[in-house]
């Protein structure tokens, strides 16, 4: 019973520290993007051009592209490294990917990493936001943050923000270490280390990644048909399903703020 009233209030009270301003900054950690894509071209550019100033590079994995994606990303000096997957692969594998990005974010000698998709923004805050949030949260050796995905909404102005479109946070943020324990789900993994929570949970930073692949009706509908088709029962997501994602009952909408844009 303790725990259940104590644990909670001390989260919220790790949150509110973690995201105070006005911390004195000391040099900046290396932290390093990690993207996997496959046939994205048409994200790419907006990706390097919002993400590449915000971090010390970018190491990439496409898998299997035929739309020239891996051909821009060897172009990009931000693109670090560009690890291969032939088209001819024999099925996707998001977690076999991730494992092969960690691996060279080691070699890389990142200290953080950014996990990111090629239809994502960061806010153009991102990396002072994070550096405060690195700082306080080395104190408490904090390795890993949940930060908050905002998905854009029939304008690249707005994202979504009633039921659980408001409540949307991923663990993208964290420190990239050998023993990291990789999520065993095929379909929609767990990124950070599985050993990082604190206190059972990833904290949650006050920083944003936008999400354009939701913006129109038809990216909704497209989005849904994929998910359904790889998994038709809704194994990897058994208590939501996919249907939720062209439901639009309730939809309340929020203007990005300028300090806060992408």
């Amino acid at each position: 019973m303790l725990d259940r009233i104590v644990i909670p209030v001390l989260r919220r009270g790790v949150r509110l520290w973690l995201n105070a301003p006005g911390l004195r900054l000391r040099p900046r950690a290396r932290m390093l993007a990690l993207l996997a894509v496959r046939n994205q071209l048409q994200y790419l550019p907006g990706f390097v051009a919002n993400v590449a100033p915000q971090v010390d590079g970018i190491l990439a994995l496409d898998d299997g592209s035929t739309d020239g994606s891996a051909e821009y990303l060897l172009s990009c000096p931000s693109v670090l490294e560009l690890l291969r997957v032939p088209p001819d692969r024999p099925r996707w594998d998001e977690m076999g990917n991730h494992r092969r990005l960690i691996a060279a974010a080691l070699r890389r000698r990142a200290e953080w990493v950014l996990c990111l998709d090629a239809d994502e923004r960061i806010e153009h805050t991102f990396r002072a936001r994070a550096e405060r949030v690195i700082r306080r949260g080395g104190l408490l050796g904090i390795g890993a943050y949940a930060v908050h995905l905002r998905e854009l909404w029939d304008s690249p102005g707005a994202y979504r923000v009633d039921g659980i479109w408001g409540r949307k946070t991923r663990a993208r943020l964290f420190q990239p270490r050998p023993d990291h324990k990789f999520d065993p789900r095929e379909l929609h993994g767990l990124k950070a280390p599985l050993q990082a929570r604190h206190m059972g949970v990833y904290p949650l930073a006050n920083l944003n990644i936008y999400h354009l692949g939701m913006l129109w009706p038809e990216d909704r509908i497209a989005r849904r048909s994929r998910y359904e088709r790889t998994d038709p029962d809704a194994r990897w997501q058994p208590n939501l399903g996919y249907a939720y994602l062209t439901d639009e009952r309730g939809l309340r909408l929020r203007r990005i703020r300028p300090r806060r844009d992408y």
